[in-house]
């Protein structure tokens, strides 16, 4: 990818001497930046723009080119490739809309281009995008006119939208944030995402990246790459979306969202997301900052009153107030003009108007072991103070270098002060106190997140049966249908999870025989392939205590399923013994298309959707993960014994976690999966699976 940010000389295809042209917009932008090598404009009408020649073709360029912009009609990009491939030409930036996002003969149209450009080992971004920028060479390509006040620093972006990514250069010029790279990926036909943050990821420029993302290409190997960055990974996923938009056959289907799935999946490779542009511009002005270590904070105010807010904010945010020494309050007390303010945390230092000797204080919170950063909300009351407060910021910038840890700097002021203080220094600016705290939020949410491990890493080896479950899934493909209940629970006993499996009835003297000679109380549960969830149905009925109970249990039951499914004829029933006590929980798991199997927990019974309450990961899973899924969960104090209960056989739990997960890596045809209820008991005494639901997908993935 280097060749397409640091090429020695560029070539413009689309340019004509006609003012509206865009493709002189891109000349132009090339020059006003700087571009260290040598710019060529072609076109088909020739001439001159600003005393440069337009070559009529690509060939008619006596130098060698590195990298060719092209801005033509969508279907003339084939032939332009073409030619640049006869040049020697092996990098492009294809700019030019059009295509798949556009009409239904765009996959046409790029299919022919990759055929060209396959020919000759073209690489390409786009199509259908504004382009690349590069601050450390002048490099600048996009076909809008760019704004000269983006200046040079740390952060990179890759954007899937080059709307966005011109919005978010204005937040940069408007924050003080520098650009190092930009890339627009558009249709990402050659080049994606992934390649574009690998590359950004080792370069020696770019110390942040940004990215904006509509789709996932490949989520998977974003977490990989992410997971093994030591660079802050930044990125706003919108185009949110679910499986709800397609018929759910599982409980899995609707609980795991594609936005949870993502989430979870960013949370593990350790991506910051953010949601919105002020967030945005937070995390790139903050992560620039020594990273928050700790959550102990001092909050070092001009007014009491944003000292109060910003006390609020650290709660709402799960930091600590640090504990001041009481001699370093007694020797700040001595420079007080009268003693009306209680020195404490936050502290007030209103009685003071020195502003050298704020950041003589601020140098000594620094020093303090307990304290982990330092908020300074300073409010700027005359132009005639603006200069010291200038200074005053300076040296805020050098203390929090030289201690290593970061001094959130909020200004209340006027407009213009504050703008300028945002594009003269380096140094993040924040103008809202509770925005503030926020910010050194995600500083210590970086910072303090467990280091990712390589995928699979830790993931402990089962003893499982996969040659049985193979059988299974095998038979239940080959008859296009979904696991019956029975199958599905052997297939989960296969795999280590223990069940409630019962005896398949295909009538009612079947029925009553099983019951009598496992005992009662039994359950009979309905077996319809067609049937997802048998409760709706009327499909379940439980505690059944004799043989009369079964007789008008099996009668209600098929009555209840012919008036919910007319056209079903059931397979039989399942007799299964009762199973009484513990905690109802659900695991689940299916296949995301971007990221593979995902697995999720959450408290079970009928009501499982109602609740919502599930966490949710991307497999393989470790067992400290699995466990980490468990306690994160809202009803997790059910689990730990709350209210009088006897603490659950958590580590059960755990397990079945892991081994459900391990069947989905193993079995990708798996689509969907569904244990509900898992029936977790007093500690020491397990737990057992009573039902499940298994579907396969018409074919497995790849």
């Amino acid at each position: 990818m280097r060749n397409v940010f640091y090429p020695s000389s560029v070539a413009v295809i689309g340019v004509s001497a006609r003012p509206d042209n865009l493709g002189r917009n891109i000349v132009a932008n090339l020059v006003e930046f700087g571009f260290e090598g040598a710019v060529h404009a072609v076109g088909p009408g020739g001439g001159t723009i600003e005393t440069r020649r337009i070559y009529h073709a690509v060939g008619d360029i006596p130098d060698p080119v590195d990298l060719a912009v092209v801005l033509t009609p969508a279907g003339s990009v084939a032939t332009v490739l073409e030619e640049c491939g006869r040049k020697g030409i092996r990098w492009a930036v294809v700019e030019t809309a059009g295509f798949r996002e556009y009409t239904a003969a765009g996959p046409a149209l790029e299919a022919e281009v990759e055929r060209v450009a396959a020919k000759y080992g073209i690489r390409f971004v786009g199509p259908n995008c504004i382009g690349v920028v590069n601050m450390e060479n002048g490099l600048c390509v996009p076909f809008p006119r760019m704004n000269t006040q983006l200046k040079r620093g740390p952060v990179s972006m890759i954007s899937q939208s080059g709307g966005v990514g011109l919005a978010v250069f204005n937040l940069m010029i408007n924050e003080g944030v520098g650009l190092n790279k930009f890339v627009s990926v558009g249709n990402m036909q050659n080049v994606d995402a992934e390649d574009m943050l690998e590359y950004l990821l080792a370069d020696e420029g770019t110390g942040l990246v940004f990215m904006y993302l509509e789709s996932l290409r490949d989520g998977r190997r974003l977490m990989d790459l992410a997971r093994r960055s030591s660079k802050p990974v930044l990125v706003f996923k919108s185009n949110i979306g679910g499986l709800s938009r397609s018929i759910a056959l599982s409980h899995t289907a609707s609980l795991s969202s594609d936005d949870r799935v993502v989430d979870a999946a960013f949370r593990q490779a350790g991506i910051l997301r953010v949601h919105d542009a002020t967030a945005l511009g937070h995390g790139m002005k903050i992560l620039e900052l020594p990273p928050m270590r700790g959550r102990n904070l001092a909050v070092i105010s001009r007014t009491g009153g944003q000292a109060v807010i910003a006390a609020d904010a650290c709660e709402l945010s799960g930091f600590r107030l640090a504990t001041f020494p009481d001699t370093f309050l007694r020797e700040i007390e001595k420079h007080f003009r009268a003693s009306v303010i209680r020195l404490t945390n936050p502290l007030d230092l209103g009685d003071l108007f020195d502003l050298d000797l704020y950041a003589r204080i601020v140098e000594q919170t620094l020093q303090l072991d307990g304290v982990d950063g330092v908020v300074f909300l300073h409010t700027s009351t005359s132009d005639a103070e603006n200069l010291a407060g200038r200074q005053l910021l300076e040296r805020l910038s050098r203390l929090s270098a030289e201690y290593g840890k970061p001094v959130a700097f909020y200004l209340s002021a006027a407009a213009r002060e504050v703008s300028y203080l945002k594009q003269t220094y380096g140094f993040p600016v924040f103008t809202q106190v509770v925005e503030t705290v926020r910010a050194l939020e995600m500083s210590y949410e970086y910072s303090s997140r467990e280091r990712p491990v390589p995928e699979g890493e830790g993931v402990q080896a089962l003893d499982v049966n996969r040659s049985a479950v193979r059988a299974l899934v095998d038979h239940a493909r080959a008859e296009g249908r979904a696991l019956l209940v029975s199958e599905a629970l052997a297939a989960l006993e296969h795999y280590g999870i223990p069940t409630a499996r019962g005896v398949t009835a295909a009538s009612l003297a079947e029925a009553q025989a099983a019951a009598s000679a496992m005992g009662y109380p039994v359950a009979l549960k309905i077996i319809a392939e067609q049937i997802s969830h048998k409760s709706d149905a009327g499909g379940v009925k439980l505690n059944l205590r004799d043989e009369a109970d079964v007789s008008a249990a099996h009668a209600e039951m098929l009555e209840s399923v012919r008036r919910a499914h007319p056209s079903v004829t059931p397979d039989g029933v399942l007799v299964q013994p009762m199973v009484a006590g513990g905690v109802e929980m659900f695991l689940g798991g299916r296949q995301d298309p971007q990221f593979g199997p995902v697995v999720l927990v959450g408290l079970g019974g009928i009501f499982v959707e109602l609740y919502g309450d599930v966490a949710v990961r991307v497999a393989p899973i470790s067992r400290p993960e699995a466990a980490r899924m468990v306690a994160s969960l809202r009803g997790a104090q059910i689990l730990a014994g709350a209210r009088g209960r006897a603490s659950a056989d958590v580590d059960s739990l755990v397990d079945a976690l892991l081994r459900v997960a391990q069947l989905l890596v193993d079995f990708p045809e798996i689509a969907e999966l569904d244990v509900n209820p898992l029936r977790v008991f007093e500690e020491g005494r397990g737990s057992r699976a009573l039902d499940a639901r298994v579907i396969p997908g018409a074919a497995a993935p790849g």
